[in-house]
């Protein structure tokens, strides 16, 4: 009996690790942003999001390796480098035919343009409004994209930086008028430096970019079993559990 109970692990072992070795390593590849998907003071890969897709990876049982860099840098790698995985990214029209699409990831966050509770002098009720006043944004964003084609301009009201923590203190220092972003990233990343969310007040809500889902996405040359793998898990995962 121990003899056949040794065998059954050691034939488990050997179909795991040929499971894993039938696919290629999955190159994963984020951006900061808080509470979706960070890195801590320990420098590990952390967030709401992270945590559904180190999951899902590892049901599908494939060997991967998250990395996080700024935006704009996570797309190109994601763009030109084979067996590479982007997340959180939304699935938008001009992005559909770059990437191999899994999803949902997450389910829609409502988005709201932020300003200083003491800025009572910014009168704002409709995006068009805001205009007159200058946003900050992430350079290469699914924000930066949607508000350039609602006619919004790079130095006359947008202000597009590459790190995320720089719009919130930007905010802050009175340097913008708005920040546009969602209540839980708002309210984590304040807490991150100790300020009080009540400093900011949500003015608006873009509703047309408030109803989408953040996703995952493979470079085009990604090993289609792997993406399949991923597909199949995430589904799985998606049928046993809510969020993030």
């Amino acid at each position: 009996m121990v003899n056949k109970l040794a065998l059954l692990l050691v034939l488990l072992c050997v179909s795991s690790s040929k499971a894993i070795a039938d696919v290629p390593k999955l190159n994963v590849v984020t951006e900061e942003w808080v509470p979706y998907n960070y890195a801590n003071e320990q420098g590990e890969i952390v967030g709401r999001a992270t945590e559904k897709v180190r999951a899902v990876l590892d049901l599908a049982g494939i060997e991967y390796d998250i990395k996080l860099y700024p935006w704009a840098r996570s797309m190109k790698l994601t763009q030109t480098q084979a067996n590479t995985m982007i997340y959180s990214i939304y699935r938008s029209g001009d992005r559909e035919a770059l990437f191999e699409w899994a999803c949902p990831l997450m389910r829609p966050v409502r988005q709201y343009l932020f300003r200083l509770k003491s800025r009572e002098d910014i009168k704002v009720a409709t995006l068009e409004d805001a205009k007159k006043y200058v946003i900050s944004i992430v350079r290469g964003s699914v924000v930066h994209e949607f508000l350039t084609k609602q006619g919004f301009e790079a130095g006359v009201n947008l202000d597009i930086t590459a790190d995320p923590s720089a719009s919130q203190r930007k905010l802050l220092a009175g340097r913008i008028d708005f920040l546009l972003t969602t209540e839980y990233t708002m309210h984590a990343t304040l807490k991150s430096i100790g300020v009080d969310y009540d400093v900011v007040v949500p003015v608006i809500e873009v509703r047309n970019n408030s109803d989408r889902r953040a996703c995952m996405a493979f470079n085009l040359n990604t090993d289609k079993e792997l993406i399949d793998r991923v597909r199949r898990a995430l589904a799985e995962h998606n049928s046993r559990y809510v969020g993030p």
